[in-house]
């Protein structure tokens, strides 16, 4: 465990908690590990293993552990989509919105907001084999008309659903900071900036985000290097820290950004037991809610019953709230009463 000193200790044990402008939020951004074909088959060909009762499960949880948001992921690397020759998106399949719906109807009976992220991996590559819809124009177009604008005109006003995040760590493909960009930054921040002019022109109370990884270190300083997306017009921004301590997270004011800093995923970096977890997760929520974040989601909730895909052991495992046979660990109350 790696803490700065007992002294430090108590006095975030002290910290004021703003529970009142603070949302406590939990990933869990695919049903029960199934990336990429969950709510839908994939591009790809694999097919849709959606299940009603883990999404059941899934809020009751959230709501049991004082979630008031729970972020998931939508299309993924292609999951849902059709596409035609060009690798324009022409639509989406239908049990994809069936099985949205669902998961809206679960959300609903246990009074939590769903906070849907679109993409991940970039376009044009083996992982979302579409066409490149940051440097194709005729491809954005497409997907804008086809999926973005029908999917807010039927979602845009739902109250099941508290903000439509456009990508997951948009920053890891376009940032040169990063070993994977493959964009530039211009481009990017162009897409972030039409993608939300055109959601806000179908629904103009819809709340935007974009996602990013967190960046720090001796060369490049917090409140310079986490900009990429300021004058888009999104509505907050979600940044992304993982940390073996979690105490040392800067404040929101540090990134000098113009709008709310939503924590959007937290965690461990390394599985150290479930004590080391509680006390990561402790630290991250004491420094979040001090330093005027707008809220902070853990990475993630996990699967009562079963962990496929997750574990080696209990004693290494990270990332959930469940071990390996699906039991509760100690950061679920942890996080319960954080």
């Amino acid at each position: 465990m790696k803490f700065t000193s007992s002294l430090f200790l108590t006095a975030i044990a002290f910290a004021p908690r703003l529970v009142d402008a603070f949302v406590k939020g939990i990933n869990q951004p695919w049903g029960n590990n199934q990336y990429g074909h969950w709510l839908s088959s994939s591009i790809q060909g694999y097919t849709a293993v959606y299940s009603s009762s883990d999404m059941a499960a899934t809020f009751a949880a959230a709501k049991d552990i004082g979630a008031a948001w729970v972020r998931i992921w939508l299309f993924e690397d292609g999951q849902g989509l059709v596409v035609d020759g060009n690798g324009y998106v022409t639509g989406l399949k239908s049990d994809f919105e069936t099985n949205f719906n669902d998961v809206l109807s679960h959300a609903a009976a246990n009074g939590i907001k769903v906070y849907p992220t679109f993409f991940n991996y970039a376009p044009d590559t083996t992982n979302f084999p579409i066409a490149n819809f940051f440097t194709d124009s005729n491809a954005q177009n497409a997907l804008l008309n086809n999926l973005i604008k029908p999917f807010i005109r039927t979602y845009g006003s739902n109250s099941n659903i508290a903000a439509f995040q456009l990508y997951n760590e948009l920053n890891g493909i376009a940032n040169p900071y990063f070993s994977g960009a493959v964009i530039n930054q211009a481009t990017a921040k162009a897409w972030v900036t039409s993608t939300t002019a055109a959601i806000k022109s179908v629904n103009g109370g819809a709340k935007v985000s974009v996602s990013q990884i967190y960046i720090n270190d001796a060369y490049h300083a917090v409140g310079v290097s986490n900009l990429d997306y300021v004058g888009t017009g999104v509505d907050f921004y979600d940044i992304h820290i993982y940390s073996d301590n979690g105490a040392e997270i800067p404040a929101a004011s540090a990134f000098k950004l113009d709008k709310p800093v939503y924590l959007g995923e937290f965690g461990e970096l390394t599985g150290e037991g479930d004590q080391h977890q509680n006390d990561v997760i402790y630290n991250f929520f004491v420094a979040a809610k001090a330093g005027g974040w707008a809220g902070a989601f853990y990475w993630n909730l996990g699967f009562a019953g079963s962990q496929p895909g997750v574990c080696g052991s209990d004693s290494n495992i990270k990332y959930t709230l469940y071990n390996c046979e699906g039991g509760q660990r100690g950061g679920y109350n942890e996080f319960k009463y954080s």
